[in-house]
């Protein structure tokens, strides 16, 4: 029993830690939060650079324990409906938060001075095409930028869709 007892006190910990470094992440990615206190934005990526180090032993552990436990038992297919699915509902979480760091990664932020080459309008969404990107913005920025204008333009762009960007800011340039 003290390894099943270890094994769930283990689980715990990996499970809240992950959703702790989850959640510091996506709330460290808020600019709103930098501009208030960048001290705290930095502070909130701190569970993920511990969840980088201790994730990975208590996993292990946990494993270990899991085996030990299971081996004393030798009744490896009785866990139970409702332990079955809480741990499926673990698992899913922690692969979707995965998939969405990793995608998270993958995104490139650009800044400079652009001119802007064209304007769409598609379907409810308004874009601006700079260098070959299709730059989403809101339908107030839409109809202040001119086309063949000079801005300084930062936006947000995903490697995996290269064509297409999100603006973040945008000022003209006095020419």
């Amino acid at each position: 029993m003290k390894a099943y007892k270890a094994q769930k006190v283990i689980s715990y910990w990996l499970v809240g830690l992950i959703f702790v470094a989850f959640i510091g992440l996506q709330l460290g990615r808020i600019q709103a939060i930098a501009d208030y206190n960048y001290t705290l934005h930095e502070l909130l990526y701190l569970p993920a650079n511990i969840a980088l180090y201790f994730v990975p032993i208590l996993f292990l552990l946990y494993v270990i324990f899991l085996l030990n436990y299971l081996i004393k038992r030798e009744k490896r297919g009785k866990w139970g409906f409702k332990k079955i699915i809480i741990r499926s509902l673990v698992v899913a979480s922690i692969i979707g938060m995965m998939l969405i760091i990793e995608h998270q990664a993958q995104e490139v932020s650009t800044g400079g001075i652009f001119e802007v080459e064209e304007k769409l309008h598609e379907d409810r969404n308004y874009y601006i095409v700079i260098e070959d990107k299709k730059v989403k913005v809101s339908s107030n920025e839409y109809r202040l930028i001119e086309e063949e204008q000079t801005y300084l333009i930062s936006f947000v762009w995903n490697k995996r869709t290269p064509e297409k960007g999100k603006l973040e800011t945008i000022e003209q340039v006095n020419q």
